[in-house]
Parts: structure tokens; C-alpha cells; sequence
């Protein structure tokens, strides 16, 4: 295991110690989500959660699950489309923030739509004959969101900006829709959507998988406007926390976790596709080879979830999908039908059983549950989640996924053990109980006992100030820095 990676100070980051004024701003964004929130839209609810738990054919699902968030989307939006105050618990962001997630954090899925289907509309799941005009929506944001003068405004950038992580899904977007968006605009709504953009050129960010959100944007104007600002030092030193067979550990002292999975691997395949001359060899190499491991993870019924962030939980098969949409390559021993199966059986396990509420990923892994939202989740959060969807829709018919005949996962043909050295964890695969175990070797802190490893709750006292307050009030549940070890596909940990 590579453990010479060179560290930087964590600085601090405002929003985890707010002062007076900043709680007093807090409260005040929460006054005006509470203005304007509207009710939580459950019509498609019942139907999707059926969908997921009958046999159904992929592609239906997977078009049948934008609708559902389309629709949703234009329920909750505001400010042209801007923002979207969603239900649930708060973020240590403000609520503004926490609403500008529930645009930044849904168009990439609305744009991959329009990318692949060549259309500027989407049809509602209600079926009610009503079209949704997505092109509309994604104009008016970009244009809205981009101007100060407009009340959608999505702000001044700041170091250490939570907005600098969201500006790089909404490139994302403009990027996908650049043929049905981006060259609508006239020169002057270019140079306005570029202006906001170009923030993240003099932004600070964390020394994590956060290089890679200023490098998505800067790709993105460089490919609509030949504008070369590329920050070639952050991708430098994001190669920098590469360990070996696919594994990025997650800044110098960061775990290792799914977000090698919905972060690293997802964010650089989009670099190869912005720019496929970016650095195509690396990016391709390594989610190869993370990907031929990986898929052992994946069980009919759950994988082995380990680290933060678990209510991403439906994007795990992200780099999957992302890996078959390469060029052949000597070493890639994943088939089609297998990537289908793990994707298809991904959501329909997770889907059927209340991961979806009120048009949006829940804040857990199944249905809500406080225990495991990290105090960096807002209500919009989990639409990452949509990040294997999003790859699906945009590579689906390039990689022959719909038509695929599904395979059996390696879990469903045979026991297996192999560790991955890189991260000194050992993977146990059992047929006849289609359990999945994954141990790592060494211990993140000797400072733990049966207590300390336990999943914390939310006490009444701090669930109070975090309704009061609008900012998120939980303890920190994540249980591999608990000192947790060992996890199974039957999640039996996180319950």
C-alpha cells in the first residue's frame, strides 16, 4: 500500500465552525426555505417503487426513473428553476445552498436525457399528457442562475465553497446540453454563463477528491469556448493519492471507501469524455482495473457498503458502466451481461425497498434514516445517487446495455477470496448465501471499543437546534473511522 503521499493542512472550513453572523444568516435562509418549500409530491411514488420490484425490462426503468425525478423537479422548483427546496434534513450549508443542490445535483440527469435522446422534452410518468419542456428549464436556470441581478442568483464563490462542488455537476449539464442549450445563448449570455464559471479558477479547495470538481469545470469551458484555464497541478495531485489496482485514497490521510466508485472513477470518466486527449491511458488503466475487482463487491441483493456518504448508495455501479464505454483493451475482463445485472439489481434491491421518497433518493440507505446522513448532506444530497443512472443514459446504446442478455455476478457462480493489496483489504465471496464480506487488514484508529463503534442518534436537544436553526446537528457516523473493519453485503452494520 502506497502511504507516501505527501500531507497538507486541513484548513478550516467556515461552515463547520460558523460564527455568530453566519449562524444569524443561517437562520434566516431557513425563514425563507420555510417561505417558499411547497409540499412534498408523492404521486409517482407507489408506481416506482412497483416498477423496481416487478421484472421489468432495464431501459423502461431507467427511463421511467428521470420522469420521475423530472417531474418531481418541476414541483419543488423555483427561481426558474435555479433551486429546489426538497424535504428533509438540512446540511451544515445553508438552506440556500442546500436548495441550489436540488438543481445542480438533478440536471446532469435531465441533460443526459436530452444528450442521448435528441429531444427537448420528457414525458411525465403520471401520464397525464403532459410534456415536460427539460430544455426550457435548463436555459432559464443556467441564464437565472448566472446573473447577479436575478433572485436565482447562484452566488459569489468563496474558498472552500460548498457551490465550487455543485458548479462542476452544472457544467456537467451544460456540457451534455451544449447542443440544445449552450448554443442557444447569444455571445452575451455566453460570456455571463462563463463569467460564473470561471470562479473556480481562484477558489481554494480541500486537498481531496475536490480537485476534481475546478477540472470538470475548467474542461467544460475549455471544450465550449477553447478557453484554456485547466489547472493541470490539481490533476497532478489528484494522481498523486493513487495507491494501485484502481484505488485513490481520498486525500493523504483520507479513507478508502465508494467514493473511489460515485467520486474518483465518475468525475474522471467524465474528464475522458470531455476531452478524450486529457490523459485517456491513466483514467482508462485504473478504472479497468478497479472495475475487474470491484464487480465482486456486487451481490443480487446488496454489496458491502464501507466509509460516508451511503445515501449515494444507487450510483456503486457507476465505474461499471463507465468502464465498458472505452475502447477495447487487453485486461478488461468485464462482460456486458454481468455489468447489467450488477447495475439492474443495484436499484431494483435498493428502489424496492424505500430508497426513493417524495420524488428523490431518501437520506439513508433504504428509507430515511438520520443515523447515516453525514452533516455535509443536505435534502438534495442523495441525488447523486443518479450518477450510474446518468452513465447508463448517456452510454446505454453505445455499449449495448439494453439489449444485453444479464449474466450471472461472480457471487452467483462460484465462493471466492482475494485481497487487494493497494488497500490491504480481503474479499470473501460465498455462493451459497450470496454474502459478500469485505476485511480490511489494519486498524484506521486503536481507539475504540464496542461503544465507540456503534451507530450514534441524533439526541432531541440537537435534533431541535437543527430544525431551529437549519443546519445539520448529527453525529458523525462513519463507521470506518469508528474503527470498523468488517463489512457485509447484508449490511447488517448499518442497522
Amino acid at each position: 500500500m502506497n502511504n507516501n503521499i505527501k500531507p497538507t493542512t486541513r484548513p478550516i472550513i467556515p461552515c463547520e465552525h460558523p460564527s455568530l453572523l453566519m449562524r444569524l444568516n443561517l437562520f434566516k435562509e431557513n425563514l425563507i426555505r420555510l417561505k417558499h418549500k411547497k409540499s412534498r409530491y408523492k404521486t409517482n411514488d407507489t408506481a416506482i417503487k412497483t416498477l423496481f420490484s416487478d421484472t421489468t425490462e432495464l431501459k423502461h426503468q431507467c427511463e421511467s426513473l428521470v420522469q420521475y425525478v423530472a417531474e418531481a423537479f418541476e414541483h419543488y422548483a423555483l427561481w426558474d428553476y435555479t433551486h429546489a427546496y426538497y424535504p428533509g434534513r438540512p446540511s451544515q450549508q445553508s438552506a440556500r445552498v442546500d436548495a441550489m443542490e436540488g438543481c445542480s445535483r438533478v440536471i446532469p440527469t435531465l441533460a443526459a436525457w436530452i444528450h442521448q435522446n435528441e429531444t427537448k422534452s420528457i414525458p411525465s410518468l403520471s401520464q397525464n399528457g403532459k410534456a415536460l419542456d427539460v430544455t426550457h428549464w435548463l436555459k432559464q436556470a443556467f441564464l437565472a442562475g448566472t446573473s447577479p441581478s436575478h433572485p436565482g442568483y447562484w452566488g459569489k464563490l468563496g474558498n472552500y465553497d460548498q457551490r465550487i462542488c455543485e458548479s462542476a455537476d452544472l457544467a456537467l449539464a451544460l456540457w451534455l446540453s451544449r447542443q440544445y442549450v449552450w448554443d442557444t445563448f447569444n455571445e452575451s449570455e455566453k460570456q455571463q454563463v462563463v463569467n460564473w464559471f470561471q470562479q473556480v479558477n481562484d477558489c481554494q479547495t480541500v486537498d481531496n477528491n475536490w480537485h476534481l470538481f475546478p477540472l470538470t469545470v475548467q474542461l467544460v469551458i475549455k471544450a465550449l469556448t477553447g478557453n484554456d484555464h485547466v489547472q493541470q497541478e490539481r490533476y497532478t495531485r489528484t494522481k498523486e493519492f493513487y495507491v494501485g489496482e484502481g484505488w485513490f485514497r481520498d486525500g493523504a490521510k483520507g479513507n478508502f471507501d465508494f467514493y473511489n466508485a460515485w467520486g474518483f472513477h465518475y468525475s474522471l470518466y467524465w474528464l475522458d469524455q470531455i476531452d478524450p486527449e486529457f490523459d485517456p491511458e491513466f483514467i482508462r488503466t485504473t478504472m479497468r482495473e478497479f472495475s475487474n475487482s470491484y464487480l465482486h463487491l456486487f451481490t443480487p441483493k446488496g454489496l458491502p457498503l464501507f466509509g460516508r456518504s451511503a445515501c449515494y448508495r444507487l450510483s456503486v455501479s457507476a465505474p461499471l458502466l463507465a468502464s465498458l464505454d472505452s475502447p477495447p483493451e487487453e485486461g478488461n475482463t468485464l462482460c456486458v451481461g454481468q455489468v447489467k445485472r450488477a447495475f439492474r439489481t443495484s436499484l431494483d434491491y435498493f428502489i424496492a425497498n424505500g430508497a426513493l421518497e417524495y420524488g428523490s433518493p431518501t437520506q439513508g440507505v433504504f428509507a430515511d434514516d438520520a443515523r447515516l446522513v453525514d452533516n455535509y448532506s443536505g435534502p438534495a444530497s442523495s441525488f447523486w445517487s443518479l450518477r450510474a443512472l446518468n452513465v447508463a443514459i448517456y452510454c446505454g446504446d453505445r455499449i449495448g446495455l439494453w439489449d444485453a442478455e444479464e449474466a450471472p455476478l461472480p457471487i452467483e457462480q462460484a465462493d471466492y477470496q482475494f485481497k487487494i493489496e493497494s488497500i490491504n483489504a480481503l474479499v470473501i465471496g460465498t455462493q451459497e448465501t450470496q454474502e459478500v464480506v469485505v476485511i480490511f487488514q489494519d486498524d484506521y484508529t486503536q481507539e475504540q471499543d464496542p461503544i465507540s463503534r456503534r451507530l450514534e442518534s441524533q439526541s432531541r436537544a440537537k435534533k431541535l437546534l437543527e430544525v431551529c436553526s437549519g443546519r445539520a446537528e448529527r453525529p458523525k457516523n462513519n463507521l470506518l473511522r469508528k474503527g470498523l473493519t468488517c463489512y457485509s453485503s447484508k449490511m447488517n452494520h448499518l442497522f
